[in-house]
């Protein structure tokens, strides 16, 4: 079974406004905005020639390429609203816009970069933007966006895109964790207060799973474990794995511990598998889950009347770090931009409080400005699941990252850290054999900087 990649959480966090549509809280529209192959830069826009930033006037007919991701089309109402707006304010400014799936922007980003065409501005993922940053594909925002821009930011989100003095991305909309669990299975296993750190759930799992049949929890990757025990992943030059210690092993051992009596699931692709969660849980296989506001929406199509009458949410687990996690998208600028400050310019209108909001409130996304995350509208609703989910959001976004390690292999170490989980339930590794083998992998790719 594949395990749903953060990026792919972010994906289902979008889809679930389709649910939403069906209640009339998103309007979806026949427009076919967004649907046409609009390529890059257009071939109308005037360079300053060998790379150079591109000097305009208000009289100058300017083209910027926007590229997103499978917004269309319960979005393009949305989308084209804010197109509309930007154009009306920038006369001389036409944005082409293109909706892209998930699965094909990296190939097309790509081959229009190497073909000399990129689009100007592009919705991608954090960890693609670190690798693109990292490749020179990016414009490093620190040298473009003023102080004004750069202010409406939570500093966090801003930083997620961050590598040495050099940032990547505008963040645009994130998805931080709460906990979403079933009330019914907590009383059969006599669980009066809901558990609110890893270490509790450690401690209460085994005896759950024994009273109830049933997972207490499923762990997120061994990565974000890491990051939620305060783990130092790699030494401060980011050259060198720095996990291999006592810590980490402690946990380890503690994880194989709670796996090996049966507690936890530990077949390969099970941890942090949103997909797996939510059908285990409609089963009452499972009573916690911790992710995204848009579980709940999600639970409520997928889960019977009688399993949703005994869910509540609540702020998200989290571990000594006191962090959580949340997965943030990105708006990048193409180093070829033609026009890379009304780029620039027109990413930092489409990511700002009061379009950020707007977003919000048509879907179960947080957002990454400091006035829009402070809004009254999270607190609104404190009477439906879903408005619960969204003001913990809310709490939870408070201490959540996007748990990036600022290095531009960002996905693949993450993968070797991850792959500690297999090493041990699938190749009977010991826990400090798995350690031994992932530090050594991480090295080699770190060695490829």
């Amino acid at each position: 079974m594949k395990t749903l990649s953060r990026r792919d959480f972010m994906r289902a966090a979008l889809m679930s406004g389709t649910a939403l549509a069906s209640m009339g809280l998103v309007g979806c529209s026949s427009s076919d905005g967004g649907s046409q192959d609009t390529g890059g830069t257009s071939e109308s826009s005037t360079a300053a020639g060998n790379g150079t930033t591109a000097q305009t006037t208000s009289e100058e007919e300017i083209t910027l390429a926007f590229w997103t991701l499978a917004l269309t089309p319960t979005y393009t109402d949305y989308i084209q609203g804010l197109i509309d707006a930007y154009e009306e304010e920038h006369p001389n400014i036409t944005i082409e816009w293109q909706d892209l799936p998930w699965d094909g922007i990296q190939d097309k980003f790509l081959a229009q970069t190497a073909g000399g065409n990129p689009p100007d501005v592009v919705n991608i993922w954090s960890q693609l933007a670190l690798t693109y940053g990292g490749k020179g594909a990016l414009l490093d925002l620190e040298e473009y966006v003023t102080e004004e821009q750069k202010s409406i930011y939570l500093e966090s989100a801003y930083d997620s895109a961050r590598l040495g003095d050099s940032v990547y991305a505008l963040p645009w909309y994130a998805t931080p964790n709460i906990t979403v669990y079933n009330t019914e299975l907590f009383d059969q296993a006599g669980i009066t207060e809901v558990p609110k750190t890893y270490d509790e759930l450690f401690d209460a799992a085994v005896e759950f799973h024994d009273k109830t049949g049933a997972y207490l929890f499923t762990p997120s990757t061994v990565f974000h474990m890491f990051y939620a025990y305060g783990i130092e992943m790699l030494d401060e030059s980011k050259t060198t794995a720095t996990f291999n210690n006592e810590e980490a092993l402690e946990l380890l051992n503690r994880l194989k511990e709670v796996g090996d009596a049966g507690a936890i699931q530990t077949d390969p692709g099970t941890w942090d598998n949103w997909d797996n969660d939510r059908q285990l849980y409609a089963n009452e296989k499972l009573a916690m889950i911790v992710g995204g506001a848009q579980t709940v929406t999600r639970l409520r199509d997928e889960a019977g009347e009688d399993i949703m009458n005994s869910t509540a949410v609540c702020e998200a687990v989290v571990g000594p770090a006191n962090v959580s996690a949340e997965a943030i998208m990105k708006l990048v600028v193409s180093s070829g931009s033609k026009h890379p400050e009304e780029a620039i310019d027109f990413a930092n209108f489409v990511t700002n409080d009061e379009n950020q909001l707007d977003f919000c409130k048509l879907v179960s996304i947080f957002p990454t400005t400091k006035v829009a995350s402070q809004d009254e509208f999270f607190q609104s609703d404190m009477e439906t699941l879903e408005g619960l989910a969204s003001y913990y959001c809310s709490i939870s976004a408070q201490n959540a990252t996007d748990m990036t390690l600022g290095i531009s292999q960002d996905e693949d170490v993450k993968g070797e850290i991850d792959n500690i989980m297999d090493m041990i339930f699938a190749s009977d590794m010991t826990p400090q054999e798995a350690l031994d083998a992932a530090e050594e992998s991480v090295n080699a790719l770190l060695q490829e900087q």
